[in-house]
């Protein structure tokens, strides 16, 4: 990506697995995502104070969910350049694209943005940074943000907490990956972590006044939502891969069925959680 949109190749290393080729084909599956609340792009907005147009940099894009949050919001006095380097998300992002929304999809990673310093107001991620080399990235975003701009990190997860359905189903995932605890998120060398990114943003001795806020919001899905849902996440693409699909499967369909209303859906919970640091 170039700040002036235009598209280059992700780096390349001989024939090593790419984090992002985890996401190959399951694009049409992220379209069963939960949206992105506008409460969140909203805040992200205010964030900006007085800012009245500029650049705001996406990394990890995906298919597009938070972008079209953020177009919706920030409307067209900023430009949006999402960046992805999953082709197959990068389509299924271009497919949804609306009319006269300025957005620019772009090959690219999170180590290695293609923009000038000090060219955006906005780095934001959602529900991807765990994906990056974190250290990296926070030079890369630290670099390409004008003075005063702002980095903010966007991620949600089911919320388990006085939810009997949630807990089940986190419970099956952790029955199929020995090693794997509910709230750790993948890591790119094929590990799971938890990751305290406001703690992170804290020691970075370019960025201020780091602020962290959580909330959560509830939907109620269909089986068939639920299970594409479901299997947008590659936490439980890995479990297909140890267990099988039929075997997951029947146990993600067991468990709507155990805990599906008389409509015929369930409520599922997540927390969102918003962290935020302006650039010195």
């Amino acid at each position: 990506m170039s700040i002036e949109g235009t598209t280059t190749s992700q780096p390349t290393s001989g024939q090593m697995h790419k984090p992002w080729e985890d996401f190959d084909g399951l694009g049409h599956f992220y379209q069963c995502r939960p949206q992105y609340p506008p409460r969140i792009a909203e805040q992200l907005r205010s964030v900006l104070r007085d800012s009245r147009g500029g650049r705001i940099i996406e990394v990890g894009a995906g298919t597009g969910l938070f972008t079209r949050s953020l177009a919706a919001v920030f409307g067209t006095s900023f430009q949006i350049f999402a960046v992805e380097p999953n082709e197959d998300m990068r389509r299924h992002a271009e497919s949804q694209r609306l009319a006269g929304m300025p957005v620019h999809y772009v090959s690219g990673v999170a180590e290695n943005l293609q923009a000038p310093d000090g060219a955006a107001q906005l780095v934001t991620a959602a529900s991807a940074v765990h994906r990056f080399n974190c250290p990296a990235f926070y030079r890369e975003a630290q670099r390409v943000l004008a003075p005063g701009g702002v980095l903010a990190i966007v991620q949600y997860e089911p919320y388990d907490k006085g939810s009997a359905f949630v807990d089940s189903f986190l419970s099956v995932i952790e029955a199929a990956l020995p090693g794997y605890k509910r709230h750790r998120h993948s890591r790119p060398d094929g590990g799971y972590s938890e990751v305290d990114i406001a703690v992170e943003l804290g020691a970075e001795a370019d960025l201020k006044d780091v602020r962290r806020e959580t909330f959560v919001f509830t939907e109620l899905i269909n089986r068939e939502r639920f299970e594409h849902r479901a299997l947008s996440f590659t936490i439980v693409q890995k479990a297909i891969k140890r267990e099988g699909d039929d075997a997951i499967r029947s146990a993600l369909g067991s468990l709507f069925e155990q805990y599906r209303n008389s409509n015929g859906l369930v409520e599922m919970p997540y927390e969102a959680e918003i962290i935020t640091a302006r650039r010195s």
